[in-house]
């Protein structure tokens, strides 16, 4: 791997943790500012969903499955926000339960 293929692997890197740490921060304020007892699920927007998968790898929990597209088990997620921030496609995103 050159040493140019290495910086763009690294910072490809950098972005999703950045991403990551994003959406950490977003779930932290949610959590702050939501009403006692409020809870969030990760959905999926079928219309940006194209099934690769990744979300189903990164999750915790194994709330999620894919099979054309991705599927969450609301019963399972505990809206962590990690497919959030690793999907591709910007296909999932955090709602109130």
């Amino acid at each position: 791997m050159s040493r140019e293929e290495k910086i763009k692997a690294l910072a490809a890197q950098a972005q999703a943790i950045e991403d990551h740490l994003e959406a950490i921060g977003a779930r932290i304020a949610q959590l702050k500012h939501a009403p006692q007892g409020a809870t969030v699920v990760a959905v999926v927007d079928p219309e940006r969903c194209v099934g690769c998968g990744v979300c189903e790898e990164v999750c915790p929990t194994g709330a999620i499955s894919v099979g054309q597209i991705a599927g969450v088990d609301r019963t399972k997620c505990t809206g962590c926000g990690r497919c959030v921030a690793e999907c591709p496609r910007g296909a999932l995103r955090l709602r109130e339960a």
